[in-house]
């Protein structure tokens, strides 16, 4: 990657960048980072440039530097409110007063976009279509128009040029982490540039509506045995990557109570259901709407609920699913060694050199909760628990955990509103006790089984090949080492010959646990094969018994 000082082609919007950082008192950084004269010169001499500036706290300069910077440092920002792991408290809730909401894009504008997008007239596309937005975001607005053959639809256009704009700043950014991870202990420390380019591709994936829509459609199959969830129809034939036709859903705002009542509808089976689905959908299926405010939540007749923009969307692999599990078992059980056993198979980094402190501090967190129903534990509370603990050890969240942790803390919210009575751990419990079912099950434990002896089996296969290539890099001179090496390929052949031993080992030992694992659910799975389960394990013990005679005597035979 480039440095900043070879990077001419964004030299005014560098300049920019770094008169508002030195005027709002953070100048230090661009010394820092050696490039502060290069795109502010006379820096030292700059100072705050008001009073108001002067007096305002560090927490309320970094947001105002935010919100002068504009749309790619406002997300950068609402990003960085949920990321506890990575900044103090002061600087989180500052943070979180960011607001997205930007004065709508000029209409000509917008008409322009979209019929550059789909090549026709609008009111080809769009016999009518309400040049009013219904909302607007620094990304993009919303507009409703009605398709030729009648049909009522939303229209989500991106803003003319956000994209390049974007696109400038994203390269500043990225340069910026670069030079810091370079030069600076906490940038190697936190590993900016990785987090940087994170936050690069999935503010790029929000632009791309084609994927939001493909989110649609996958979130719809994935629910599609649900009858209290809707989400919208995408027209595809007038969507591309810079406008969305989407099928348009009018309901209730979820956490407008007196109109919900009003239209007879049940508050607190909203709320039920609302937490079901995002429960649902992180703990069971691993992929789930991350962008869960009040807005994108309409209640329609009979407690249906409709989810809209789909832009930010979380996934988490089993791994990861388990280490969620073993998380809230932890908190369920007042179990310490459970909660950090859930963190490492989540994939929680840690550069912490006091071990002690933090097996400490995870025990003030357990003796905090120790003794507590759980109606009177919040998710919120535990949540920002977890990520102070995490800032004071140096732990550093995966991003999809900080979504999860947001996304479950933002429905209870929802949820409570609705229903003061709510626990979300009450509703999580059923989907935890499911979700181990599910992932300590025999099948699954042989189909991780499986898994491993492939890994160990292409490993031990191809040990003798990586030998031999070392060797030959050594001897022709293309490594630095250079060793003559002579009369190896006899050990060669040997190690070859234990490798695909190893390998009939791995297989013998599989054909006997696989079928033991299978043996107490095989009438459940296949009722009716009765005298399957006899068959199978006398099968898979005769192969184990054939590959370990022939292991035996390959072994007596070769004397190793």
């Amino acid at each position: 990657m480039p440095t900043v000082l070879q990077t001419f082609r964004h030299l005014r919007r560098y300049q920019q960048v770094g008169r508002i950082l030195t005027r709002y008192g953070f100048g230090y950084f661009l010394t820092q980072l050696g490039i502060g004269r290069a795109i502010a010169p006379g820096i030292e001499k700059l100072r705050f440039s008001s009073a108001e500036i002067l007096r305002a706290t560090p927490p309320e300069r970094l947001r105002m530097v935010v919100e002068e910077l504009g749309p790619t440092f406002i997300k950068l920002g609402q990003i960085l409110s949920t990321r506890g792991d990575l900044l103090p408290p002061e600087f989180i809730h500052e943070l979180e007063k960011l607001q997205d909401t930007v004065p709508p894009t000029d209409f000509a504008l917008i008409q322009a976009q979209v019929e550059r997008e789909l090549k026709k007239p609008l009111a080809e596309v769009f016999p009518h279509f309400d040049p009013v937005p219904v909302a607007s975001a620094s990304l993009g607005q919303v507009h409703y128009a009605t398709l030729a053959d009648g049909q009522e639809v939303a229209v989500k256009v991106l803003r003319p040029g956000i994209d390049r704009m974007i696109e400038t700043d994203l390269d500043i950014l990225l340069e910026l982490a670069a030079q810091a991870e370079k030069r600076t202990e906490w940038g190697r420390y936190y590993r900016v540039l990785p987090l940087a380019r994170e936050f690069a591709d999935t503010l790029r994936a929000e632009q791309n509506y084609e994927q939001e829509g493909l989110n649609m459609d996958r979130y719809r199959q994935m629910f599609a045995g649900v009858g209290y969830i809707r989400v919208p129809w995408v027209h595809w034939d007038t969507t591309t990557r810079r406008v969305l036709t989407m099928e348009r859903i009018q309901g209730v705002k979820i956490t407008d109570v007196a109109r919900l009542e009003a239209a007879g509808l049940d508050p607190a089976l909203v709320a039920r259901r609302n937490i079901d689905l995002v429960l649902r959908a992180i703990l069971q299926e691993g992929y789930f709407h991350a962008d869960p405010h009040a807005g994108n939540f309409l209640v329609l007749p009979n407690e249906v609920i409709a989810l809209v923009d789909f832009g930010i969307m979380g996934e988490l692999d089993d791994v990861q699913r388990m280490g969620l599990v073993q998380m809230f078992v932890g908190l369920f059980r007042v179990d310490a060694a459970r909660v950090a056993r859930g963190m490492s198979d989540l994939g929680i980094a840690t550069n912490a050199a006091d071990m002690r402190k933090l097996t400490r501090d995870l025990d003030h967190l357990r003796m905090r909760y120790y003794g507590l129903d759980l109606e009177k534990i919040h998710a919120h509370s535990f949540f920002e628990d977890l990520m102070a603990l995490a800032f004071a050890n140096r732990l550093i969240m995966p991003s999809d955990l900080v979504l999860v942790f947001k996304t479950i803390a933002m429905m209870e919210g929802i949820g409570l509103q609705l229903d003061p009575e709510l626990n979300i751990f009450d509703e999580v419990e059923p989907y935890v006790r499911e979700v181990l079912l599910e992932l300590e099950s025999p099948v699954a434990r042989l189909k991780e089984l499986a898994e491993q002896m492939r890994e160990s089996s292409q490993a031990a296969m191809m040990l003798p090949r990586q030998l031999q290539r070392m060797l030959e890099q050594i001897e022709s001179g293309e490594s630095n080492l250079r060793i003559e090496l002579r009369g190896l390929e006899k050990p060669t052949r040997r190690a070859t010959a234990a490798a695909n031993r190893l390998v009939l080992a791995i297989l013998a030992v599989a054909f006997v646990i696989g079928p033991a694992l299978l043996i107490p659910h095989w009438a459940t799975i296949f009722p009716e094969w009765q005298t399957g389960a006899a068959i199978l394990i006398l099968g898979g013990f005769g192969l184990s018994v054939l590959i370990t005679l022939g292991l035996i005597v390959s072994v007596l035979r070769r004397g190793n």
